[in-house]
This record gives C-alpha cells, structure tokens and sequence, in this order.
C-alpha cells in the first residue's frame, strides 16, 4: 500500500475499541486518534506540502521522482504521521532503483543541485526522502542534505521521521518517537527512546502530531 494511502486509511481510524477499554480499565484518559484539519500541525502541513502555485523548477526531475516513490501529487495533509513501522515500509515504483542510483551521483557531486522544494516541489521532496530509506549507506548523505537545506526547502515532518529511524541504525536511540516494530506478541511496540519528556516539543516543531497521539495512531493502525 501506498505511504500517503495507508497514512489516510490511519487518519480515518478512531482509538480501538479493545484499546479504550484497556485504557479505562486502568484509569487513564481516553485519547483519541481523531486527525482533524483544524489541527495546528495538519494545518502547518497543509502549508508546506501545498504545490498549488507551480512554482518548482525541474518538473522533468519531479515528476521522475514521484514515479519512482510510487506516489502521486497533490499530497494531502496530513503527509506524515511520524509512525514508521519497521519491515513496514512502503512499496516504491519500478524504477526506484534508478532513481536511488542517480540520487546517489548527485550526493556525491560537489556542487551539485540537491531536489529540495524550490527545485522539485513539496512532493518532490516527499519522494527523496521515501527513496532514501531504500539504501542506508544513502540515506545519511540525503538526511544531511535535508538538514543543510533547512525547513524551507525540506519537510520538517520527514527530517525528523529520517532522523529517528537513522538513529538507531546507528545504535542510538530515536529522539522524537516515530519508530516502531512488532513485538512477539504481535503487538506495535516504540523503538528505543531518549528524552520522552520533551519529545512533544520536539514534534511540535517539526509539525508532528503529539506524542500521545502518535502512539495511539500505532497501535489503531496495527
């Protein structure tokens, strides 16, 4: 399935009815999984991933990398929910390969224009940062370049979501808890995590949605 469709399939569930009533069994609040369009961080999604205005300046080199992600433009917010399930990663296009392989020339040239939003559009970006994930020897090349670009040219959603999963490539700990897998029992489990206490500021500024939230899509995606 598709990144964007499985997200939206995600968007439309509300809290499992086996999950609340865990939750209430406990004594804890009931949080609901309900993403609305009045929210700040879909809002600010809606904002950046909005290529209404045309105004990219390779659409040969957009268009090339859409195909290859297996994704079609306009996106609709929200893009990313910063819940990444491993060995549940999205399917590609037929020439992702191609496109990796090319993505990778450009990363190794000094110098070279790097598909940011001005170059490629928001969803161009999108489909780099779904690429990259193919090869993590890449990946590291491509979350710098996102870095360097800055958030008005690459997705804070998707840097901070690349972040995390590079980060326990890497052996460490993930710092915004968008990383998850399946346990044993079947069941969505966070990956390692530093600093939960501030992670809902972190994901506010990368237009995350909170925390609690986050977890709870999870587990009603499972």
């Amino acid at each position: 399935m598709r990144f964007t469709r499985q997200l939206s399939v995600l968007a439309a569930l509300a809290v499992l009815p086996a999950l609340a009533a865990a939750q209430r069994a406990k004594g804890a609040k009931s949080v609901s999984c309900a993403v609305r369009a009045t929210d700040a961080w879909v809002k600010r999604q809606a904002e950046w991933f909005d290529d209404s205005k045309h105004d990219w300046t390779n659409d040969t080199l957009r268009t090339a990398l859409l195909q290859a992600a297996g994704i079609a433009a306009p996106l609709q917010a929200p893009v990313q929910f910063g819940v990444q399930v491993a060995g549940r990663e999205p399917a590609l296009g037929p020439t992702a390969d191609k496109m990796v392989a090319e993505l990778e020339k450009l990363a190794a040239a000094r110098g070279s224009t790097w598909p940011t939003k001005s170059v490629v559009g928001a969803a161009g970006t999108h489909a780099v940062y779904l690429l990259a994930q193919r090869d993590t020897g890449f990946a590291r090349a491509v979350l710098h370049r996102m870095m360097e670009a800055g958030p008005a040219e690459s997705p804070a959603v998707d840097v901070a979501t690349f972040e995390d999963h590079l980060r326990l490539v890497w052996g460490r700990k993930q710092i915004y808890g968008t990383q998850f897998h399946v346990g044993d029992n079947g069941k969505i489990v966070l990956a390692p995590m530093e600093d939960s206490a501030h992670a809902d500021l972190r994901r506010e500024d990368a237009a995350l949605p909170p925390f609690k939230v986050g977890l709870c899509l999870a587990n009603s995606g499972k």
